[in-house]
């Protein structure tokens, strides 16, 4: 099943799920080839094939095939691509009439290769209209500069912006300089620290390209990041109890810290318990994963089913949103607020928000910001939240205990979550709103630390 990348008005992508593209009605006019190398040839629906030299026009419904070339084309909404050899290029549905008016549309698949792309008007206004898709993913872009790499899975690294990377089960956001990798359609996207890596462009004096062909990435899923199990972590939870435990069916946001993590060897989290005191071991064990994330850090995900131990009990679950990672040391946060340090953070990840009358979210339905000033012990963010027709934000407040914190804001969201790494360098939250017309709304979020200065006051 792919994954989509989509536009966001903040220039950023998401990755999610994607059904076949309809090939569009306009069948001319889409781009002229900029440079044309080696043996490119443009391949129509009904297996035709003519060559496409510089000026040469693509059609809707073409595909590029680079055979041992290379290719730059630029559309007609000024978007450039960068097709390297090997590559084979759909333009699908493409549609501007010279200028943003609704109608705009650019869909287009990559069916084999690695290209570079810069976009133009078309997604500027209307970010649905523009994605690009892959066997495992598909591609959408805004403002953003990015390399993909379609080879053994597919590899992504952002140039300029942010690229959201999401599946069926989740997103993950990579700004400027990151990396990610999917292993396959079914597989969730995960950070790395390998970059995108595309053939040389090496042109003889003969017009003949001059590459080699890039090996795939055998080897690379055990490369990627992964929380290791141990002690020293927090979980922050929120969702339903399967059967409403103490009295209710809503499991409020809620830190269980310090404690003992357990990770699969496949890197997904599997159950964190707790001191409880008085002889009792409290915490949460999954039950089937809805989907898992991780930057080596923090890690965020859902689980369907499993159980909460409390105060000797055991309480079935039916749906738990949660963020998991090591807690920031005591000595680093004590540095953090003895230095009246105030820490920015991006978000980096969230799960698909769920409802209790079950609605679920898809790519690009969280949007979140996070600001902590230590020195004061306070945290504050916003939140906003599209599900079910719905259209929720917050704007919440909260206090800092230790590595962890919780708070509340507007429209009877609340939140709870804790600081993880060294200096606070990532954050994770659940959150929840209640009394909406879907019912209880759960869901989590990852940030990164992006900034940290002295408190100006």
């Amino acid at each position: 099943m792919p994954i989509e990348f989509k536009l966001k008005d903040s220039a950023r992508l998401a990755f999610a799920v994607s059904a076949a593209f309809p090939l569009g009605a306009y069948a001319v006019g889409a781009g002229k080839v900029d440079f044309s190398v080696g043996n490119v040839a443009a391949v129509a629906a009904d297996g035709s094939r003519r060559a496409l030299g510089k000026g040469a026009e693509v059609n809707s419904g073409e595909t590029i095939d680079t055979g041992d070339g290379r290719a730059q084309v630029r559309f007609t909404d000024g978007a450039q691509v960068s097709l390297q050899p090997q590559t084979q290029f759909r333009v699908d549905d493409y549609r501007f009439n010279g200028r943003p008016d609704g109608e705009e549309k650019g869909f287009f698949s990559l069916l084999k290769g690695g290209l570079r792309t810069i976009t133009g008007l078309v997604g500027r206004s209307n970010r649905q209209n523009y994605k690009i898709t892959t066997q495992v993913a598909t591609i959408g872009i805004r403002g953003t500069e990015y390399s993909a790499n379609l080879n053994n899975g597919l590899s992504v690294t952002t140039g300029e912006g942010s690229v959201e990377v999401c599946n069926a089960a989740g997103c993950m956001i990579l700004n400027s300089g990151e990396s990610g990798f999917v292993v396959s359609g079914g597989s969730t996207p995960t950070r790395t620290e390998i970059k995108t890596s595309l053939p040389p462009s090496n042109t003889s004096e003969s017009g003949t390209v001059k590459y080699e062909i890039i090996k795939g990435n055998e080897g690379l899923a055990s490369m990627l990041p992964k929380l290791e199990s141990g002690a020293g972590y927090a979980i922050s939870a929120s969702g339903m109890y399967a059967d409403g435990g103490e009295g209710s069916s809503t499991y409020y946001p809620w830190t269980y810290a310090p404690g003992v993590a357990n990770f699969a060897p496949s890197g997904e989290f599997l159950q964190l318990s707790a001191d409880g005191g008085e002889g009792s071991v409290d915490g949460l064990t999954a039950g089937t994963s809805a989907s898992f994330f991780t930057d080596g850090v923090i890690g965020w995900g859902r689980w369907t089913g499993g159980v909460e131990n409390y105060g000797g009990s055991v309480y079935p679950t039916s749906d738990i949103h949660y963020v998991v990672g090591k807690l920031t040391p005591s000595a680093d946060m004590l540095a953090l607020s003895s230095g009246y340090m105030v820490g920015t953070y991006s978000l980096i990840g969230y799960t698909y928000p769920t409802s209790s009358t079950g609605a679920i979210g898809g790519p690009g339905s969280v949007a979140a910001t996070l600001q902590a000033d230590f020195g004061g012990g306070s945290v504050n963010g916003t939140l906003a939240v599209a599900l079910g027709g719905q259209n929720l934000s917050s704007v919440w407040n909260g206090s800092i205990s230790g590595s962890t914190f919780d708070g509340s804001g507007s429209n009877s969201a609340s939140i709870a979550g804790f600081f993880a790494g060294a200096g606070a360098s990532r954050a994770g939250l659940t959150y929840q709103f209640t009394g909406t017309a879907i019912g209880t709304v759960s869901g989590a979020a990852a940030f990164k630390q992006t900034g940290l200065s002295p408190s100006p006051y």
